[in-house]
């Protein structure tokens, strides 16, 4: 039963003279949501600490308890989302903006959703509301996710703008500072794509992300500075020898040395 049914029905208890059946259903109704509370703190912890099939069972028993709750519906589509399916991701996420049209970190996380499913224009598009939303409390997402949609595009330049604005409001922003130079890199700026990429490299160095070590070996080999670009080669095959990019690594290295 939503929120609106069970007023309904209250109010036909009341106006029945059942005054003390109002109250008891008022009461469970409480129940319901307290309990939804709790499997909605529980589920977010699990998702936090990456354990998604546990975060999922917890926030499908939080929403079958309280529906009509926004938080709830968001990290269900986050939650869908680190699983890969995007059509049940975004089918939360836009219930969580059913219910509050003003909830930018859904509509940021929607953004993100149809940038992955190449939906770009559309991602630019809501992305734009919310870095227009003045009392949004971590525009950065927002505007590295707006970034990433014309990175995806191939507008390197729009997506260089916007990186830039998102690393002025963070400067310790991980992906952020490395699709700066990412951006830079595409437009063939490799110096300061090189420098920003240095940045990144210090900045994600706790969160072992490689994609900066890569990048910034590339744009030192295109500014001819051979020793440096395979050094930071050689360092991505030293940190994380069963990484993602170790592979190309192992492969820039045969064609620099």
């Amino acid at each position: 039963m939503t929120n609106v049914e069970l007023m309904k029905f209250a109010l036909r208890l009341f106006m029945a003279g059942i005054f003390l059946t109002q109250v008891s259903a008022c009461g469970t109704s409480q129940k319901k949501r307290d309990e939804a509370s709790l499997r909605l703190r529980i589920g977010t912890s699990l998702f936090a600490q990456g354990q998604y099939p546990g975060a999922l069972r917890e926030l499908l028993a939080a929403e079958n308890l309280d529906p009509e709750n926004e938080i709830i519906q968001n990290n269900l589509g986050l939650t869908y989302f680190m699983r890969e399916k995007y059509d049940l991701a975004s089918e939360h996420l836009l219930k969580a903006l059913d219910l509050k049209p003003s909830y930018s970190e859904a509509r940021n996380n929607y953004g993100r959703v149809l940038i992955e499913v190449e939906k770009y224009d559309l991602a630019v598009v809501e992305l734009k509301k919310v870095v227009a939303d003045l009392t949004y409390d971590d525009p950065v997402k927002a505007w590295v996710n707006l970034g990433l949609a014309y990175f995806r595009k191939g507008d390197f330049k729009e997506a260089k703008e916007m990186f830039l604005t998102g690393i002025r409001v963070n400067r310790n922003h991980c992906l952020g500072q490395t699709m700066y130079g990412r951006s830079l890199f595409e437009l063939a700026d490799f110096k300061n794509a090189a420098q920003a990429l240095d940045n990144a490299v210090l900045i994600c160095r706790p969160l072992k992300f490689e994609e900066p070590y890569y990048y910034s070996g590339l744009s030192y080999y295109k500014l001819g500075r051979t020793s440096t670009a395979v050094a930071r080669m050689e360092e991505i095959l030293s940190l994380y020898p069963k990484g993602q990019f170790a592979k190309k690594a192992r492969s820039a290295l045969k064609s620099m040395k």
